[in-house]
């Protein structure tokens, strides 16, 4: 393989000239400098597309190509991402990796005023009251306040944060198991929280904290109304491909954004919890008329899950960037910081595609051309955000519900 023109790192500084015959220490300086992509002479980006797809029978390619192409319905077909995606979703499916969101049943209760069953619309409900009026909903864990009161101190030091998340053993033992994880990769085992709080700095393991703690609050959502793993694989997921994307940006404290992407359906799990009837029918009318359930939502509610989050996480006085960045994940360009909220919205557009677990979403949200611009990517980073994801999801998921029963 021969370069077809310079090879520079993320920073723009020059790795290799064009012309330079690629050789297998080449490749590992790709690697070790973060490269993904490289012009080759004589290869094109649609002769490598094509060549992956060619050990598969056409027809079934044709088959997966056509139900992809359904559930990208809401997305321009020839922007470079969308197909870029279309083509990964096409060869996952050709490897056999079915989509949780097509098995997704949400069937109708023979009490409920859904499309089918009635004209009628429910009773319009507002679930920010919800909020308000729900102490639960209302207050933060006080874990949560004790790490934020301990951060907040001048002289705060590592041993303050180890002593507030060592009073929660569950919680200790969790972060322990994630940061020795796939999630960091580190190379040797870390066995105590001064350690991991030494290494992964104060504000990052306490965002971390604070994220998994948090899934703890929607635990009694009945199974009927949603399956709260697939709803957290999901939210994981999002959250792994937040951080990756973070890296790529060179965005410091990547565990702000895992969490982000954490929390960026929680307000689906306010609706699904006090409004179940009301959620029903937003789900079954977005089903039924093949549109996207945020929208759907806000004909139910006049506003959409992704302010009722941000409404959330402002009552709960958490940090700004994270309200913005779950309040404003379908609409990026609305928030004065568009960059971490565009993160957000390509993640959970990845996560969906992805089709590992599901929020109740079946379709994959339009992606905001403006957003992609702003991240100032190419869509050969989507495989191996994708890639990456896929090695770390299973462990990270593992490990925050080690506790549970399956």
């Amino acid at each position: 393989m021969v370069l077809a023109d310079d090879l520079t790192d993320r920073m723009g500084k020059l790795l290799m000239t064009k012309g330079t015959v690629l050789t297998e220490k080449n490749l590992k300086i790709c690697k070790m400098w973060g490269v993904i992509e490289a012009q080759i002479e004589g290869v094109s980006s649609d002769d490598v597309n094509s060549s992956v797809l060619d050990d598969y029978d056409p027809a079934a390619i044709a088959g997966f190509s056509e139900s992809v192409r359904e559930r990208f319905c809401h997305n321009d077909m020839d922007h470079p991402v969308i197909r870029e995606l279309v083509r990964l979703c096409v060869l996952r499916a050709a490897e056999g990796r079915n989509s949780d969101a097509d098995d997704f049943r949400w069937e109708p209760r023979l009490d409920e005023e859904t499309p089918k069953h009635s004209k009628k619309k429910p009773v319009n409900a507002n679930p920010l009251k919800f909020i308000g009026e729900h102490t639960k909903l209302s207050t933060l864990p006080d874990i949560y306040k004790h790490l934020s009161a301990a951060i907040a101190k001048p002289n705060s030091s590592t041993y303050d944060i180890e002593n507030v998340i060592s009073k929660d053993t569950n919680l200790s033992a969790r972060l322990l198991k994630v940061v020795n994880s796939a999630f960091y990769g580190y190379p040797s085992r870390i066995d105590t929280l001064s350690r991991a709080v030494s290494i992964i700095g104060t504000r990052q393991l306490s965002t971390l904290a604070m994220g998994v703690n948090i899934i703890n609050i929607f635990n009694k959502i009945p199974s009927d109304i949603i399956n709260m793993k697939m709803f957290w694989k999901h939210s994981i997921l999002c959250g792994i491909c937040a951080r990756i994307l973070a890296g790529y940006k060179n965005i410091q404290n990547t565990e702000r954004m895992f969490t982000a992407g954490l929390l960026h359906d929680i307000g689906r799990l306010v609706c699904y919890n006090y409004l179940g009837r009301e959620s029903l029918y937003a789900v079954t009318k977005a089903k039924n008329s093949r549109r996207l359930l945020y929208l759907a939502e806000r004909d139910v509610f006049n506003l959409d899950h992704a302010l009722i989050g941000g409404s959330l996480l402002n009552k709960w006085q958490m940090p700004l960037s994270l309200e913005d960045m779950v309040r404003y994940h379908h609409e990026p360009e609305k928030s004065k910081n568009q960059l971490e909220p565009s993160i957000i919205h390509l993640a959970d557009i990845l996560a969906n595609a992805m089709g590992i677990g599901t929020s109740g979403e079946r379709l994959i949200p339009s992606l905001h051309e403006e957003a992609w611009l702003r991240l100032g990517m190419t869509p050969n980073i989507l495989s191996l955000t994708i890639e990456q994801a896929d090695r770390q999801l299973e462990d990270v998921f593992k490990v925050i519900f080690a506790d549970d029963k399956p």
